[in-house]
């Protein structure tokens, strides 16, 4: 900052108390009255408030508890009712799982043809071009291991087509002009929108019979021709072979009462259908190894079932009982298919001795249940605590005491943690720029007044200043000069908030704080004074670890005054300060002006008005030094100087040595002058006030 006086901060004229209701200040007040009648008061019975980790604990546990327990217990009851219908209702599921199994390997077939159909829609994919018809096919069914060929015909019946091919993928051109054996589905393309799959087929070139999905292709209306998807029905009975394996499930997919789509013993079995005329092409009932199967309609016995989509039948062959439970499947032709499983007699007491595998088993399930459910009550529980103990600490300003929020598997609680670290964050940027403790101060006085209203109060004002500033700021770097001023202030700024002081702002090398505000202090003056004279050690001691270093020491220049401000919210409705106007300001400004002129080679100097020295009274050691005039104002304004006992010696021997300085050589015969007959400082009037 400039030494010059015109270069020095022109500080605010006085305003009158009730002149200073900013428009900002009054909708800050509206708000506030708003807030009040809007039932934010505080009711008059105080709610029962629970701790969130008894809730979701005891609501976790219970609600667990209930939901597995009555489960089981239902689940128990009624398995034990009847054997017969724990069968039926272990079929029934199994048939769903076998139905939704066996439509998991065939819906590939749909979503493959879809995603073909929709690239030549599109106009990504050239219904003419066969080499990158071959290529998209490839790809396609290189990704879906359950189809086993893909194929694309034309309106004028020619196309391309790739299948599997012991282990690889084959690709060749497809022509059925003159054909006599074309499917129907391919003819009716034209006449369809929508896929349809096609009744079993026998393919010569594979030796084997498939299910196809044919999809028509248009265009803006025009038809284009048909992608047509096939599975293998070998392919069908392996899947099912594994499911037995794992499962020990004996599952069968029949086209028909006469006729096998898919059974666990087809695996490994050759058919050749070339030529056949008599039905479909798929082996018979009586051509699968399952002689129980083979006499399931011929000679089965319907048995009641207790699902009305599944039909019971019980078969003896060669001394042994069988039941088979069955269902029908639509969605796959013109002809629904019958899903069903086989059941030995002698694994229904089997299914007994599991009921009671099955209850204990089911306690133990409850009481892990009920035991995660705990631990995840807990764990959710802990989160929320961690997050209330942060806002607790927002609350109170403690912005760097807050660790970050862990993160968390719960969606809402990563983002909680997400949002509120980053709040955080930005909080602690905004205490950087504004006082915690003045903001502190606000708020409880908001709670106690009831208002921030400009008022006016007695403070006291301190400003400080760097001597030489600008020519020290001249020759250093930009980074430098801001360290230098970021070290300097954070100095001062503890020796002020140390006395309960608010530090109003920087300008550019000064400082301007004040005391008795917003908290009313009747020690203002003395607090200031206590605080001058601990930014005056302060100095002392930086500026010896300064020279130690190798670098300059600095010099600060303090003024105090005390008197009425108006204290408040002043500024516009976009930008509100919290600050002090009137001429008690403007005379502490001055008084640090003027210690300019006083300040000589001393490290620190600190003036103060005769009445923050009235109002201090043994504070700190003063002494007066008289009236003096200050720029702007007539008059004479009494000043005191804080001096310590060793400035008092530094000043003596300073003395001495401008004395011996300027003193007349001494003729040779003459002895040398005694030590005490230097000059010794004056400091006129009292030592305190």
């Amino acid at each position: 900052m400039s030494d010059t006086p015109s270069a020095r901060p022109q500080i605010a004229p006085p305003l009158p108390a009730t002149a200073v209701k900013p428009a900002g200040q009054a909708a800050a007040k509206a708000s506030a009255k708003a807030a009040g009648k809007a039932g934010l008061k505080p009711a008059g019975r105080r709610r029962l408030r629970l701790p969130i980790a008894a809730v979701l604990v005891a609501g976790f546990g219970s609600l667990m508890l209930a939901a597995v327990a009555s489960v089981l217990v239902l689940g128990l009851v009624s398995a034990s009712t009847n054997t017969f219908a724990l069968l039926n209702d272990k079929a029934d599921l199994a048939l769903a799982g076998v139905e939704v199994r066996v439509r998991h390997q065939l819906d590939p077939a749909r979503e493959m043809a879809r995603f073909v159909a929709g690239l030549i829609e599109r106009g990504d994919l050239r219904a003419g071009d066969n080499t990158a018809m071959i290529d998209t096919l490839r790809g396609a069914l290189a990704g879906a291991p359950d189809v086993t060929g893909l194929a694309f015909v034309r309106p004028d019946l020619t196309g391309v087509r790739v299948g599997r091919l012991n282990g690889g993928l084959a690709a060749d051109p497809i022509d059925l002009q003159g054909d006599s054996d074309i499917p129907p589905e391919i003819l009716d393309g034209p006449n369809r929108s929508a896929a349809t799959w096609a009744d079993p087929r026998w393919l010569k070139e594979a030796q084997n019979s498939f299910v196809t999905l044919y999809q028509p292709v248009r265009r803006d209306g025009r038809y284009l021709g048909q992608v047509a998807v096939g599975v293998s029905l070998g392919d069908l009975s392996r899947f099912l072979s594994v499911l037995y394996v794992e499962q020990g499930l004996n599952a069968f997919v029949l086209y028909d009462q006469s006729h096998v789509l898919a059974h666990p013993a087809l695996v490994g079995r050759s058919f050749d259908f070339s030529g056949k005329l008599d039905g479909p092409p798929l082996p018979r009932t009586d051509q699968v190894d399952d002689p129980a199967l083979a006499a399931l309609w011929s000679s089965g016995v319907p048995v009641q079932s207790l699902k009305k989509r599944v039909e019971a039948r019980a078969v003896q062959v060669l001394g042994s009982d069988y039941i088979f439970l069955t269902r029908k499947m639509s969605g796959y032709g013109q002809q629904d298919w019958i899903i069903g499983i086989g059941y030995r007699d002698g694994e229904l007491n089997v299914e007994v001795r599991r009921l009671y595998i099955t209850g204990a088993v089911g306690l133990a399930i409850l009481l892990v249940s009920v035991g995660v459910a705990l631990l995840v009550g807990r764990r959710i529980s802990r989160q929320v605590a961690r997050l209330a103990e942060a806002a607790d600490r927002v609350r109170a300003f403690e912005f760097r005491a807050i660790s970050d929020l862990p993160d968390s598997r719960l969606r809402e609680m990563a983002r909680a943690a997400t949002a509120f670290n980053a709040m955080v964050a930005g909080l602690r940027w905004f205490e950087t720029y504004v006082p915690k403790a003045l903001v502190l101060r606000l708020m409880r006085q908001r709670e106690t007044e009831g208002g921030l209203d400009s008022v006016q109060r007695e403070v006291t004002v301190m400003f400080t200043d760097i001597r030489g500033f600008s020519r020290m700021a001249e020759h250093m770097a930009a980074a430098d000069t801001a360290a230098l001023l970021n070290e300097h202030f954070t100095l001062l700024a503890a020796c002020i908030e140390a006395e309960g002081g608010t530090v109003d702002k920087f300008i550019g090398d000064s400082l301007m704080a004040f005391w008795g505000a917003p908290e009313a202090q009747e020690d203002h003056a003395v607090r200031g004074l206590r605080a001058a004279l601990a930014i005056h050690h302060a100095i002392r001691a930086d500026n010896r670890r300064r020279v130690a270093e190798g670098r300059a020491p600095i010099h600060v220049r303090v003024g105090l005054h005390s008197g009425p401000v108006v204290v408040g919210n002043i500024g516009s409705d976009s930008r509100i300060n919290y600050t002090i106007v009137g001429d008690t300001v403007n005379v502490a400004a001055r008084i640090e002006e003027l210690s300019a002129a006083l300040q000589g080679e001393s490290e620190v100097i600190v003036l103060t008005s005769g009445v923050t020295a009235a109002k201090g009274k043994d504070a700190v050691p003063l002494v007066r030094q008289g009236g003096r005039s200050l720029r702007g104002r007539t008059g004479m304004t009494e000043l005191w100087r804080l001096v310590l006992e060793e400035e008092k010696k530094d000043a003596a021997k300073a003395a001495a040595v401008a004395a011996a300085a300027v003193a007349p050589a001494a003729p040779p015969a003459a002895l040398p002058p005694v030590a005490g007959e230097t000059a010794k400082p004056v400091f006129a009037g009292k030592d305190t006030p």
